[in-house]
């Protein structure tokens, strides 16, 4: 079959297998042009004949077009990357203990005690005082606390994380702790109080 350079206008000889049912990018030998070649619509791409082919060789008036290389796109050379991320997400999520991962979820050294929540809602502030009582026969540093607000459809209206890893517990040790939310939100229905740390608060 025969094709045409849209620039210059060259004629080159092809085969349909070649080109492809969908076809490809040629460039021209002559201007350079590139252009997306596709089979004319009465052209068909006949199956493969498992009898030997005698080749008849072209002449030396024929003009040959350079085929580029079909263009994989971007984006498929990134699966294979987002597909690992999410396989060490998912071990991370079920086997964070086994992976050597700090986490406190299984920590029974640390424990919240005497939770006190005053609602003031004319001032729309929410007070929660509670106290982080270390059971362990060791000094350890005080984890991260995250409290939550939650609506009576049992959805996160309000998040907040103290900071206190600054400070060393020692053995049988209490510190208590008063975090306010202003303004707090009128749909409060609920609050969940967690410690741990930062890898405990993706898994959970």
């Amino acid at each position: 079959m025969y094709i045409a350079c849209p620039e210059c206008d060259t004629k080159f000889v092809v085969t349909p297998e070649q080109i492809g049912k969908h076809g490809r990018k040629v460039k021209c030998s002559k201007c350079a042009h590139i252009w997306h070649q596709k089979l004319a619509d009465q052209v068909r791409i006949e199956p493969l004949i498992t009898q030997p082919i005698i080749a008849t060789p072209l002449g030396n008036g024929i003009n040959l077009p350079a085929l580029l290389p079909i263009k994989i796109q971007p984006y498929l050379y990134a699966m294979p990357i987002v597909m690992i991320g999410l396989i060490i997400f998912m071990l991370i999520m079920v086997f964070p203990n086994g992976l050597g991962i700090n986490t406190l979820l299984n920590s029974t050294n640390l424990s919240i005690k005497d939770v006190q929540i005053q609602n003031q809602t004319e001032l729309e502030k929410i007070t929660v005082s509670y106290k982080i009582h270390n059971t362990a026969n060791k000094t350890v540093k005080m984890p991260l606390v995250r409290i939550r607000l939650f609506d009576k459809n049992n959805r996160i209206v309000k998040s907040l994380i103290d900071d206190h890893t600054n400070i060393d517990m020692s053995p049988n040790q209490f510190i208590e702790i008063k975090t306010e939310f202003v303004p707090a939100p009128s749909s409060t229905d609920s609050i969940d109080i967690m410690i741990g740390n930062k890898i405990d608060f993706i898994l959970r």
